[in-house]
């Protein structure tokens, strides 16, 4: 999968930054080499780093992982050499972008991460020892690179309708409706007092109540301790699998629609599970799957496409990657 680094513009801004003195667990530290030459551009070892600490995973115990460290830097130095080589291109090809286009572009991005206050936003290029003229000449190559993108890729996805069909008949098991049930429940917590009747005691009174015709969601307002209990206990349309425990999603699936559950002990805590209604997930016919067909079959032809522009950009250049030393 391809990695394109829009990192270096607002997104480097926005989102915390790793610092550079924080550490990752490793054998050593590496303070900084050559990690490619793009034609006759270096990329350092530091750059990269600086890019992976800029990652939503940089802070992640998965990242202070060496082998996972290892990827992560890859993914990204591969991110920094395609950007290189898409620059190039966009240079040999003589593109340029207006001056409004880029001012556009930093109202639009002052507008909607700033509250349209520009002081806002030069203070924290101040904090972060970027001057806005390097800022923006990053902004101006993410749109250049974006230009680039369109004309060689985006712009030659445009699929068929027969491919759309093929694509649908070839793949009819990934286009259906998620499965729903409609749930209640109650949730009992355990004593806070040692008068206090125990779980399993409240449950048997809720079942009691059940059986002489109390409704359900009057109970659950009742004795609930959840956010839920004001709405009569009720989850809504959920697939289980995404929300609940085993044990309560094992118990769902033994209930038919309008049964409860005996009570469920987990962690203390007592659950009494009602399956309300149950929508079976089912195939989507052509007509209901034919726009998420085509969204797929772009993002494939999309793949493809860059996947080959990329090749072309690589062979007609100079591209020399070095392996990463142990850190």
């Amino acid at each position: 999968m391809r990695v394109i680094l829009m990192i270096l513009t607002v997104c480097a801004l926005v989102m915390p930054a790793v610092c550079a003195e924080d550490k990752i667990e490793s054998k050593g530290m590496l303070f900084d080499g050559v990690a490619a030459y793009v034609n006759s551009e270096m990329i350092t070892i530091a750059e990269v780093m600086n890019e992976v600490r800029r990652s939503p995973w940089a802070g992640t115990s998965a990242a202070r992982n060496e082998k996972r460290m290892r990827e992560m830097y890859q993914a990204t130095l591969k991110a920094l050499v395609d950007r290189k080589l898409i620059l190039a291109a966009a240079n040999k090809s003589k593109m340029s972008l207006q001056g409004w286009a880029v001012e556009n572009r930093v109202r639009e991005i002052v507008a909607n991460n700033f509250g349209g206050d520009r002081v806002k936003l030069h203070q924290l290029l101040a904090d972060r020892k970027i001057t806005f003229e390097e800022w923006k000449d990053n902004l101006n190559q993410d749109l250049l690179i974006t230009a680039m993108r369109f004309k060689n890729v985006d712009s030659r996805v445009n699929p068929t309708p027969k491919e759309i069909r093929a694509e649908y008949e070839s793949n009819k098991g990934r286009y259906q409706t998620e499965r729903s049930v409609a749930v209640s429940m109650i949730i009992l917590d355990p004593p806070q007092e040692e008068d206090e009747p125990s779980v399993k005691e409240r449950a048997r009174q809720i079942e009691d109540k059940l059986r002489e015709g109390s409704s359900f969601a009057s109970l659950a307002r009742l004795y609930s301790k959840d956010a839920k209990a004001s709405e009569g206990g009720s989850w809504g349309k959920v697939n289980p699998e995404d929300v609940f425990r085993k044990e309560i999603c094992n118990m769902l699936n033994r209930l038919n629609p309008g049964e409860t559950s005996p009570v469920i002990i987990l962690d203390e805590y007592g659950y009494i599970v009602r399956k309300q209604e149950q929508q079976d997930s089912r195939a989507l016919t052509f007509e209901e799957a034919a726009q998420y067909v085509e969204g797929n079959l772009r993002m494939k032809k999309s793949e493809e496409l860059y996947t080959a522009w990329m090749k072309r950009l690589h062979d007609d250049s100079y591209v020399k990657i070095y392996e990463l030393p142990n850190m």
